[in-house]
């Protein structure tokens, strides 16, 4: 990489080529350890119906994005009923369908936390994966967010209205709230800061499934004294309090993490960066926007429901 460098400089390469072998080069140069790269989807069947339906469709969509860039990179789709996942998943799109592992069903965000719980499949694995929710849209190869974001051992994108949310500003009392999370993060042990992740896309590099698989029991204990009142709660809505426990496990066990660039990545339809230029490499367009998404965009029409009607079997805590 170095010598590359340098030929452009002395202009013994020109620029084509330099732009030809650039990335080959500098892909090889930053990836401190070498493991094997995976995707990873998380399904939890809700008993309505119609969300069922409309999950699947999203999880086509997002399957869809990925496999028009790459077909080599591992997709896993973990679902507690294998026979509800359409057999064209497996044959046309070559993901791996594994049965999730089992919880404590009455827990507290049970419909989502389960997605912590499946990484058991990988803790006798090295491998980096890449967490995503089935409301996301690849528009550029994946690998691109495996090989650039590679120091920390966590990316993610800031939760709606928290600290360094790109998409909205928030209530005037906003920084005493946050610093009440903060505090309480550190009252529960944590012992360095961390970024309060949105949990639609998370990238889990240096092997740090591992450690969080062997805390799961902490999570398990963090979700149960929510439920009883007994642990430290700074967070209004409900239907994020699993975010909020893994932010304390991270913590605790010294995860590095930083932020995915508002220009690779975004929470939301659509971020400011991307106002002018639409260039995302992946977008969580998330259910809050779901429907100025699909409607902007005709390939995604079937997504279009009717929100006002079935709001509360969508979402009975929120739109987000």
């Amino acid at each position: 990489m170095k010598e590359l460098l340098h030929a452009l400089r002395q202009g013994t390469v020109g620029f084509k080529e330099f732009k030809e072998r650039f990335y080959d080069e500098y892909n090889n140069y930053r990836r401190r350890q070498i493991h094997a790269d995976v995707i990873m989807y998380s399904l939890k069947l809700n008993e309505h119906d119609h969300i069922n339906k409309h999950e699947f469709k999203r999880l086509r969509h997002s399957i869809t994005s990925i496999r028009k860039f790459n077909w080599d990179i591992e997709v896993f789709l973990f679902c507690d009923d294998l026979s509800a996942v359409p057999p064209y998943f497996k044959d046309d799109f070559r993901v791996q369908i594994i049965q999730s592992y089992e919880y404590d069903s009455t827990m507290l965000n049970a419909w989502s936390i389960h997605r912590w719980f499946n990484l058991q499949y990988f803790k006798d694995r090295s491998c980096n994966i890449l967490y995503v929710d089935s409301d996301t849209i690849f528009y550029s190869d994946p690998k691109y967010l495996f090989e650039t974001y590679t120091w920390y051992d966590i990316y993610g994108k800031e939760e709606r209205g928290f600290r360094h949310c790109p998409v909205a500003g928030s209530s005037k009392d906003i920084r005493f709230q946050l610093d009440v999370v903060d505090a309480c993060i550190k009252v529960m042990g944590g012992t360095i800061p961390i970024y309060k992740f949105c949990i639609g896309v998370i990238l889990m590099n240096n092997n740090i499934h591992k450690k969080i698989v062997s805390k799961l029991y902490q999570l398990v204990d963090i979700m149960n004294g929510l439920k009883t009142n007994e642990v430290l709660n700074p967070i209004p809505n409900p239907r994020i309090l699993d975010q909020y426990a893994m932010w304390i496990i991270w913590s605790r066990i010294g995860a590095t993490n930083a932020l995915f660039g508002v220009q690779d990545v975004t929470h939301g339809w659509i971020e400011i960066k991307h106002a002018e230029y639409f260039n995302p490499v992946l977008l969580h367009y998330t259910t809050r926007d779901e429907q100025r998404f699909a409607k902007r965009n005709p390939e995604y029409s079937d997504l279009i429901r009717d929100v006002d009607k079935l709001g509360i079997s969508i979402d009975p805590h929120s739109m987000v």
